[in-house]
């Protein structure tokens, strides 16, 4: 099946960015096009699976409750092309609610590719009103996105990180400032809470080891 998911490696840890690194992160796509700025952005600020981020259309946006909802995923096959598809699981079919910066960041995107239409006129390809499309309205290849964050990760000095990362990233962050871990796992979308704990042991045992500290505080009693 074209969105069949992997076995997880045993023993590799989901490479992801403390916040340190994804706040500079985030400062220096300030300076990129907005294209780009803003896809990498939202994949930081709501943990999506690339197909899910691309698949993501005007109308599965609700601006005024600040939810997204997640119904349809895009892909690439060799000999196919570009494809839309159901997302992978039950559970990937999901709302999501987000941030407020979230929602800024769309709608100053939403203007830039309003300017794009225009400027195309009857050249523009997009068919079902697609969020993050090509400069004429086309659906992105799943390797374009990819690859343009890989050159800027690795121009800026990035560990060797790449565009799932960013969903790392986000669900490290959660894990790391108390999310409980059934919470994580539904925005995630993963169909089962062992899924998520397996995934990011690393970062559960590391705030675990922070959570056993919490009595030090009372250490000179």
């Amino acid at each position: 099946a074209f969105n069949a998911e992997l076995p997880k490696m045993d023993g590799k840890e989901a490479a992801h960015l403390e916040e340190a690194d994804a706040r500079r992160l985030l400062q220096l796509l300030l300076d990129e096009p907005i294209k780009y700025r803003a896809a990498i952005t939202f994949d930081l600020l709501s943990g999506l699976r690339r197909g899910e981020l691309l698949g993501l259309r005007w109308t599965d946006v609700d601006f005024e409750n600040e939810t997204i909802t997640i119904v349809q995923t895009s892909g690439y096959v060799s000999g196919k092309g570009i494809y839309t598809d159901t997302p992978k699981n039950k559970t990937s079919s999901r709302p999501l609610k987000l941030s407020r910066s979230a929602f800024l960041l769309l709608r100053e995107y939403q203007a830039w590719q309003d300017e794009q239409k225009a400027l195309c006129g009857d050249r523009w390809k997009d068919k079902d009103r697609r969020i993050f499309t090509t400069d004429e309205g086309a659906p992105i290849h799943t390797d374009a996105l990819s690859k343009w964050f890989r050159s800027f990760a690795q121009k800026h000095g990035f560990p060797d990180i790449h565009i799932h990362s960013l969903r790392h990233t986000y669900a490290s962050l959660m894990i790391a400032d108390g999310t409980p871990l059934v919470v994580v796992s539904r925005r995630l979308g993963h169909a089962q809470v062992s899924t998520t704990a397996n995934i990011y042991a690393h970062v559960i045992a590391s705030a675990d080891e922070k959570a056993a500290q919490v009595a030090e505080k009372f250490s000179d009693l």
